[in-house]
Parts: structure tokens; sequence; C-alpha cells
């Protein structure tokens, strides 16, 4: 992989099948064109309706109303700073290397931008909104006329269905700014590479790789896939720069959730401090100076600047390993006691914030809504365009954007009538994870309470 084709102006959209490299390679401002179209990226999510939604959207603690707990959106603005951090370190230290990379210098508003999108396809209610949906159709599926129609691929898309995959297919089709746009947000090849995490298709999964864990992108996106990857020249792997996002995805929920949890009274400071000193074999973390409010902020403080200085190490470490797309591993990985803390914070998190009744009932709220939704509107969709809709079943239909409708004629505009019933179920699934979830809860309250 070369940087001059991982940083690059070329932009995406499914209106267009053409793909090249970066088409200014050559040109004397090809750096300030850089900045040019990293900035232009990052305005168009800014002022895009999708990055609003996820003020009202859960990062740990569905429907809270306490202003101290986190949503998606100061969630995704953390990731952003930590990009900042990590790639400042990692230029740092490749410049102590010898190695100067101009193209890098220039990513710092590009990973801000992949950061601020990286959640933005998940569905309402948390990860637990992804896993509402996956047990939806695992249920309910076999059950409908069309199914015995899919392919693999296509089953698998909602069976095994993934919010990074989602996050493509809004920013690459359902994005049409208030009607004006057919081509998403049409960013750049380089941003919307920067945040697949996983190259691998719904039916391809293998848990075992990094990079085919969980679906990359579903059917209805995987020529937009394959022209990104084209273009960035990452065909079968990751861009670089996801390592960069990864970690500071993990950093940023990692130590947030500790802090949430604690302001929540979840857990108590004597709590933390004994799963930590257990975990790490020291005692050497969370000294209690002056009060454990304080102390617990300076530990988790602390504890992030060293672990995002560990991760950019492992980074600049296993550079050539990165480049070469031959590196499976995450950069949170230096055998040292600030990443032991870390991965004990994780452990932490599980058995003190995950499962505790506030947050399982909260989930469990969230499931029966996201459940009722789907119950109701898949019929409903899977009659569109095809067969007459009753009274009760249109005005259901009717609380669909009319963009949905647009963009099912655009993707099925060449397509049998056999094929076509993917795409309706697909109008279901979107509306849904557009949706907040105080709206997501208002909408089942006013058509079903």
């Amino acid at each position: 992989m070369e940087w001059n084709r991982l940083v690059g102006t070329f932009r995406i959209s499914s209106k267009n099948d053409k793909v090249c490299p970066n088409d200014k390679l050559t040109h004397k401002n090809y750096l300030l064109d850089l900045g040019v179209a990293f900035n232009s990226d990052y305005r168009r999510v800014i002022k895009s309706d999708s990055f609003r939604r996820l003020q009202d959207k859960t990062q740990v603690f569905p429907l809270e109303r306490n202003d101290f707990v986190r949503t998606r959106l100061t969630h995704s603005l953390e990731v952003a700073m930590h990009t900042r951090d990590l790639l400042t370190s990692v230029i740092t230290k490749l410049n102590k290397n010898g190695i100067v990379i101009d193209e890098l210098n220039e990513s710092y508003r590009l990973l801000e931008t992949a950061a601020l999108i990286h959640d933005i396809g998940n569905p309402p209610f948390g990860h637990f909104g992804e896993e509402a949906i996956r047990i939806w159709f695992s249920k309910n599926a076999p059950l409908l006329k069309c199914w015995s129609s899919f392919t693999e691929q296509q089953k698998e898309d909602f069976l095994q269905f993934e919010g990074n995959a989602q996050t493509i297919r809004l920013l690459t089709k359902l994005h049409n700014d208030n009607g004006s746009s057919e081509k998403g947000m049409n960013l750049t090849a380089s941003t919307l590479d920067a945040v697949i995490k996983y190259t691998a298709s719904a039916d391809q999964i293998d848990k075992k790789n990094i990079l085919t864990k969980k679906v990359g992108y579903f059917f209805s996106e995987e020529q937009v896939f394959r022209n990104i990857k084209v273009v960035t020249g990452t065909t079968g792997n990751r861009h670089p720069l996801v390592f960069l996002l990864e970690a500071a995805d993990d950093l940023a929920y990692t130590f947030s959730d500790i802090e949430d949890a604690y302001n929540y009274g979840l857990y108590s400071y004597r709590e933390i401090k004994s799963f930590i000193d257990e975990r790490t074999g020291t005692d050497r973390f969370l000294i209690n100076i002056n009060s454990e409010a304080a102390a617990i902020q300076e530990f988790l403080r602390e504890t992030q600047r060293k672990v995002y200085q560990s991760a950019s190490k492992t980074f600049v470490d296993h550079y050539e390993e990165i480049m070469s797309g031959s590196f499976y591993g995450e950069i949170i990985n230096e055998d040292c006691d600030e990443v032991k803390c870390f991965h004990a914070l994780k452990e932490f998190s599980y058995e003190y914030v995950f499962q505790t009744k506030t947050i399982l009932d909260q989930e469990v709220l969230g499931f029966n809504i996201i459940n009722r939704l789907l119950s109701e509107f898949i019929p409903v969709v899977l009659k569109y365009d095809k067969e007459p809709m009753n009274k009760y079943e249109e005005r259901l239909f009717n609380n669909l954007p009319r963009s949905a409708e647009e963009l099912y004629k655009r993707e099925t505009e060449n397509s049998l009538d056999i094929e076509k019933d993917y795409y309706r179920l697909k109008m279901a699934v979107d509306f849904i994870c557009n949706m907040t979830d105080g709206y997501a809860k208002k909408l089942h309250d006013t058509l079903f309470n």
C-alpha cells in the first residue's frame, strides 16, 4: 500500500462506477488539494442530519436523560480527539525513525471525520439495537415467503446485521441532503475507507480473523465497497489509518464507560481498586490522595494517556507489516502495566456496568421497541410496489420518508421482481436504523400504546 493512494481526493458515489487512483498525483498543489477535500468531507458530516441524530443515540445508557452521561455524539467527538493525539504521536515517532510522509501530515482532518462517522450507521439503543435486529430475523425471517429466494449473502446481511456495514450504506446511499443528493454524502474514498474495519461479506465471516470477524459490507453496497478499495489500493486489506481509529475508539469508550458508570453510582472506589490490583498484579493504580472521585479521575486521565502512547509505539514498531497488510492484531497490545490495566477495565465494565439491572432493563425495553417496529413495518414494506395495502398498512407505510421509496426505485431499477424483496426489507431496516432512541420510543408509543 502506498500513501499517495491511501490518502487522496477521489470521491466515491453509488451513482458512479468509474474508479481510478487519486486523480491529482502530479498536481503541484496536491497537498493543498488534500486539505480542501478533507475539510469538505468534515463539513458535509457536521451539517448532516445523520450526525445530529447521534446526540440522541445510546452509548451505554439507553434513554438516559442525565446530562453527564455520554451519547454517541459525545463519544464520537472524544474519538476524534484521540485520533489527533494518536496521529501526532505516530508522526513524531516515524520522523525520529527517518520516515517522513507528507500525506500523513495532511490526515488529521481525515481521521477526525472518520471518527465522527464511525458509529453513524448504528441503530438506536446501542449495540443491543444491532442484536435486536439479528434476533428478529433469526426468529421471523424463515416465515417470510420471500426468504427462500434470497442468496446466502442476502440472508446473512440481516442475520448478521452490523452497524459498520450500515455506516457505508448510509454514507453512500441513504443520506440525501434533504432531497438534493442521490449520491449519499459523496465523501472521498480515503475517508470512507478509514472507517471500514472489516473486509468480509456477510456469508464469509471468520471470527478468528480480525479482517473478517464481522460484516464489512452488505450485498447492496458490494460494488461501492470494491470501488473504495480499488481507489485506495487496499483491496483485501485494512486501510492503515483504521488501526488508529480503532484504538481511539477503544480508548474513548473504555475509559468513558468507567467514568460514566462511577458517576451513575454503579460501583465504588474500593471495588474498582481491588479489581485492578488483582488483574494487573500491582497496586500502583488508583492511589487515593485527596478524594476517591479525584483519584478515579486522575487514574483515568494518566492511564489513558500512557495507553495511547503505547498504541502509537506499537503502530510504528509494526509499520512495515501494517503497510504490507500482514499485521492482523490490535495496536493496544504492548506488554506493560498500563495496557494490562486497560484490558482489566474492559473486564470490569462487563461485570460491573453492562450486567447491572439498570442497563439490562433498558436494553430489554429497547429490544421490545425494535422488535415491535420490525414486526409491524416489515409485512407492510413487503407489499410496497407489489400488492395493495389496506388502510392500516397505508398509514403505517406513510411514516417512511419519501427518500426511502426513491432509493428503493434506484436500487431495483434493473432488478427482476423476485429480487426486489431484499430491497423492500432494506427499507424497513434503514428506517429503524435512522431513528434516535427517543424517536423510536415515541413512534412505538404513538402507534401501539
